[in-house]
């Protein structure tokens, strides 16, 4: 049954029907992923940010598909206006549907990768060293997914990537020498991330300078976290090109010590059983891996040297271990009359004969 009927243009009822039936076709799945990605589990497993960023994406796509369908069933030619040409050069010609699969492409990789990072973070670890590891792969993961997407849309523009890769080699080489430390930083963000000396969550110090624990690794830069709290930014090659000690790489579990001097004539199994003392009353101190450990390690100018050596889990804030540890020596010290020794020199004047 025709509804309406020009020179150009007609219109039944099945036309209608099935426009109308596109309509809520595309209401309903909207109804329903939106219904799904707003409860409660859902939720707490993407993140309200991610949720809500995976739902645009699907109004957009949804909206679009149900309209395009809508009126492909009532007749009105949409694809000649997709495949009407934006710039037109003798080597490529960009159409409107371009930017539609440009869209797709970016928007789609973005919501895999919300899903693949939820569920990382969502998988429990055994330790700080596999969650770091964890994090590692998501990274390498991501940045795959990225590189297909691009790879993608410059092959749907109609390059060939391979030969487009080729092409740019002689520039890409000029530009390596003229910036080869950003590129020494790049290829040094993907050695870490591969080989995963070095991962998040682990507390570093580099060439006896700085320690902190890398909060994040990015492909050219890190960001570390000091014991004051400051966030730093360290090119990836500083790990690599440089000595670092990773505190935690293979074992959260690390061993410390504290030098203490005393006075000369001290009982000095007596120091050994107060130092020893004080390191096993601090909560932060493991006495499981290994128990604390006392050192004569020297007879000095003006004291008896002792090693104090313990271990603990807590790589970041040892400073405040060792402070506490020489609050309670000192209170120890003074309760059984042990002399910490300051240095000391004789200065003997002769008169002038």
């Amino acid at each position: 049954m025709v509804l309406i009927e020009t020179a150009k243009y007609t219109l039944t009822v099945n036309q209608l029907i099935l426009a109308i039936t596109s309509l809520l076709a595309g209401t309903i799945i909207i109804i329903f992923f939106r219904v799904l990605l707003r409860r409660k589990k859902i939720r707490n497993l993407l993140g309200i940010k991610s949720t809500k960023k995976i739902l645009n994406f699907i109004y957009i796509i949804f909206t679009f598909f149900s309209i395009y369908a809508c009126l492909i069933s009532l007749g009105i030619d949409f694809k000649s206006f997709l495949n009407k040409p934006i710039v037109s050069t003798p080597k490529i010609t960009i159409f409107y549907y371009h930017i539609l699969v440009f869209y797709l492409i970016i928007a789609g990789t973005r919501v895999l990768i919300y899903i693949i990072e939820a569920y990382v973070n969502r998988k429990p670890s055994a330790s700080q060293i596999e969650k770091g590891r964890t994090r590692s792969i998501y990274l390498i993961i991501k940045y795959l997914i990225y590189t297909i997407a691009i790879s993608l849309f410059i092959e749907s523009l109609g390059f060939n990537i391979t030969i487009l890769i080729a092409s740019l080699s002689a520039l890409l080489v000029g530009l390596g020498l003229g910036i080869q430390h950003i590129f020494n930083d790049f290829i040094s963000g993907f050695i870490i991330l591969f080989d995963r000396s070095i991962k998040v969550g682990d507390v570093v110090e580099i060439k006896n300078e700085l320690v902190g624990k890398v909060a994040k690794i990015n492909l050219r830069t890190s960001i570390v976290i000091t014991r004051d709290d400051v966030e730093v930014i360290i090119p990836n090659s500083k790990f690599t090109g440089e000595n670092v000690t990773n505190w935690t790489h293979n074992s959260v579990m690390s061993r410390f010590s504290i030098i203490i001097g005393v006075a000369y004539g001290s009982d000095v199994r007596l120091v050994e059983k107060l130092l020893i003392q004080a390191a096993k009353s601090h909560e932060l101190i493991s006495l499981n891996t290994a128990p604390p450990t006392v050192h004569f390690v020297n007879f000095g100018d003006s004291s008896l040297d002792f090693k104090l050596m313990f271990y603990s889990e807590d790589n970041f804030r040892t400073e405040k271990i060792k402070s506490d540890l020489r609050f309670e020596i000192d209170r120890l010290f003074r309760e059984h009359n042990i002399a910490i020794p300051f240095p000391q020199r004789d200065v003997h004047i002769y008169p002038q004969k």
